[in-house]
């Protein structure tokens, strides 16, 4: 499940109110999760976990920022068509920058990882007010992704 903990994305300061398009890497570590075995053979694990995440974003014009959060994820229930739901807080020295919200795909036996998507809500400093989407996947080697901030 510590691959399957996605965490979410992006960073860097935009000059301006307007649509910016990003790529991004994330780094999660200092998991900490509790993970319940499945009752049934092919059921679904059953817990959820916490883990800090480190997001570095580069924009379309070539800038990078990186962007340090706290994570929270959790496996929905056998019979829901997809995987995990979590949330993350990004802060930094001067309080909240942004939050993630984001959904996964339910693991495949014998996949090479989930993809996951979900919605960006500005909190403070230049992303306050603002709101955007991203998808990323989930791989055993790494966290990739991309997405936009909205006007």
């Amino acid at each position: 499940m510590k691959r399957l903990i996605v965490a979410l994305l992006l960073a860097g300061a935009p000059l301006a109110a307007r649509a910016e398009n990003f790529t991004f890497v994330n780094t999660n570590s200092g998991g900490d999760q509790v993970v319940l075995p499945a009752s049934a053979p092919d059921g679904r694990p059953i817990g959820a976990s916490l883990n800090a995440v480190t997001t570095v974003a580069t924009f379309a014009d070539g800038h990078k920022a990186e962007t340090k959060a706290r994570c929270s994820s959790w496996i929905l229930p056998p019979g829901s068509d997809f995987g995990t739901n979590g949330v993350c807080e990004y802060k930094d020295a001067n309080g909240p920058l942004y939050q993630s919200r984001f959904t996964c795909s339910a693991p495949v036996k014998g996949g090479n990882g989930v993809d996951c998507w979900g919605s960006l809500i500005g909190t403070g400093g230049v992303w306050k007010g603002r709101t955007g989407a991203f998808s990323l996947h989930n791989s055993q080697s790494a966290v990739r992704g991309e997405g936009h901030w909205n006007e």
